[in-house]
């Protein structure tokens, strides 16, 4: 199994200095938080530069996360709201392009993604369906896939469970929009994690990894073992990304790189017993 470890988890330390941490605990790859280190508006040359801490690193950019930046509403019937997020979206598969990353997490609690309550549900739905379609046409021709994270009911209120994001999914119908689940999500909205993993995982295009407590895996109470289990039995080979980050409202990472460090060799340690 292929490790990932998103950048939030340093916080705004100096991103070189992350991408080398998470080389030297023993990641795979990072996942790049793209609204605190690569921005749509972030230049071309800062694109290369960052790339090129990740080679030389000898990882990869497994996919960018946290991609929106409260300038548009994705889940919204509003047309013109709509046209402004897929130009948005395709702004971000061109990061993802410019740093070889195959994947773009389309996550986001708040009002980003929360349905108003004068909102009708279903033409909202259909809208935000058409933009991902939309957007995935785009990013088919960038060989970028967009995953549609399911998320918490206290982050958002729509699309909470793996079921919900697959069948979500299976109406934008393009082969470039799949799925993506957090196991901090999973303890909260799955009666059983695990066997949501065999009945949905199919759609998966990426994995976060974080505790019950949304810290390092082997910090809580979350079973690793049984999702891994389940995993290993549908044959996911996309990356598994270690997302512990919002640990708090006063507090979204960690006081110091010494406990991040050791949250992830915790945490890297964990996953790794298990898949064996």
């Amino acid at each position: 199994m292929r490790f990932s470890m998103c950048t939030a988890v340093y916080g705004m330390n100096d991103l070189h200095d992350t991408i080398n941490r998470a080389a030297s605990i023993g990641f795979d790859a990072v996942e790049i938080t793209a609204a605190l280190h690569l921005p749509i508006e972030s230049t071309p040359e800062r694109r290369k530069e960052v790339k090129g801490w990740i080679k030389d690193a000898g990882l990869e950019c497994s996919a960018l996360h946290y991609i929106f930046d409260g300038s548009v509403k994705l889940a919204t019937p509003d047309r013109e709201l709509n046209t402004k997020c897929i130009e948005y979206l395709k702004k971000v598969v061109n990061v993802a392009s410019d740093m070889e990353s195959r994947t773009v997490i389309v996550g986001s609690g708040g009002d980003t993604r929360h349905l108003d309550c004068e909102d009708n549900r279903e033409e909202a739905t259909k809208c935000m369906a058409d933009v991902l379609r939309q957007a995935g046409e785009y990013a088919k021709g960038k060989d970028v896939h967009l995953a549609v994270e399911a998320i918490n009911r206290y982050e958002t209120n729509f699309l909470n469970t793996m079921q919900e994001a697959t069948e979500f999914i299976k109406l934008v119908d393009h082969p470039n929009v799949g799925t993506m689940a957090d196991t901090y999500h999973m303890n909260i909205e799955e009666v059983s994690p695990a066997e949501s993993v065999r009945k949905y995982g199919y759609a998966l295009e990426n994995l976060h990894f974080a505790d019950s407590n949304r810290m390092a895996p082997g910090t809580g109470h979350f079973d690793f073992k049984a999702v891994a289990d389940a995993l290993k039995e549908i044959n996911f080979d996309k990356y598994i990304s270690f997302e512990v980050f919002g640990l708090y409202p006063w507090k979204l990472w960690f006081d110091t790189v010494e406990e991040a460090d050791r949250q992830m060799k915790i945490g890297i340690a964990h996953a790794h017993a298990a898949f064996e």
